[in-house]
């Protein structure tokens, strides 16, 4: 389902019918979504697209179509939930009300556990057995998701991501403003945040040399560095990272 054509091609064979529409147009949504459509897959935030964020609105206005035609709404939170954003789940920024949320990574701390949460009326569609695997819901994974999620209340984790988001945010701005010639925006909520250069080639070459410096940050959709640190970073640690960054960017 995925909307990369290096990552859909391989698999177009054993894919059944998709359309793909423009991440944020309401408009594409609705010209498409009907009474047979099964459901809309959307992230709150694309990461692997480019830190891109949809228009204030956009995820509740999709929530409406789809209960409207009888379509299931499905919120990968895969990256978005637990935190990350500044609200425990990138929906709570946009009022959205799906039928499935997917959650993972954060959810675990490191450790590998995955969540599918849906509402009382889908749960009832499906027969004991007919939703597991063979590692699903095992005692270690699960005390392991508990203990992470007690830690984030308790020290405040969520509330830390907001808080440095703006900040960081806010710095990546400044940095866009003073250097036209290298970035042209950044975008983001919490601290899932992507400063988009100008050169797709300098771009590249920012994880490996970031990476010496002992600083791990990626490049997705050609141009966009993707900020993805701890949640319960420090703030001099973040701005250590960025000055980092900003250096190599400047530099490369």
């Amino acid at each position: 389902m995925i909307g990369q054509d290096s990552y859909r091609e391989p698999f177009s064979a054993l894919l059944n019918d998709t359309t793909i529409v423009p991440y944020g147009d309401i408009s594409a949504v609705e010209k498409v979504v009907d009474e047979k459509t099964a459901a809309v897959v959307i992230e709150p935030i694309q990461g692997e697209g480019g830190v891109n964020v949809p228009p204030d609105g956009y995820l509740a206005e999709l929530s409406e179509i789809c209960h409207r035609q009888g379509a299931l709404l499905i919120l990968d939170e895969i990256q978005t939930g637990i935190g990350r954003t500044g609200r425990w789940l990138g929906l709570e920024h946009d009022g959205a009300k799906p039928d499935i949320i997917t959650l993972g990574k954060g959810l675990g701390g490191g450790f590998p556990v995955a969540a599918f949460l849906c509402t009382e009326e889908l749960a009832r569609t499906a027969s004991p057995g007919e939703h597991g695997g063979t590692y699903i819901g095992n005692p270690l994974a699960a005390v392991a998701a508990n203990s992470v999620l007690e830690v984030i209340e308790k020290e405040q984790i969520v509330e830390n991501a907001a808080r440095l988001g703006k900040i960081f945010s806010g710095e990546l701005e400044k940095f866009v403003k003073e250097n036209p010639g290298l970035a042209k925006e950044t975008r983001g909520r919490g601290l899932l945040q992507g400063l988009v250069l100008n050169d797709m080639e300098k771009a590249s070459k920012i994880p490996l040399h970031a990476a010496k410096k002992g600083v791990l940050v990626n490049v997705t959709a050609g141009n966009v560095i993707r900020f993805f640190p701890p949640l319960n970073i420090r703030d001099s640690e973040l701005m250590e990272a960025w000055h980092v960054i900003q250096g190599i960017i400047q530099e490369t």
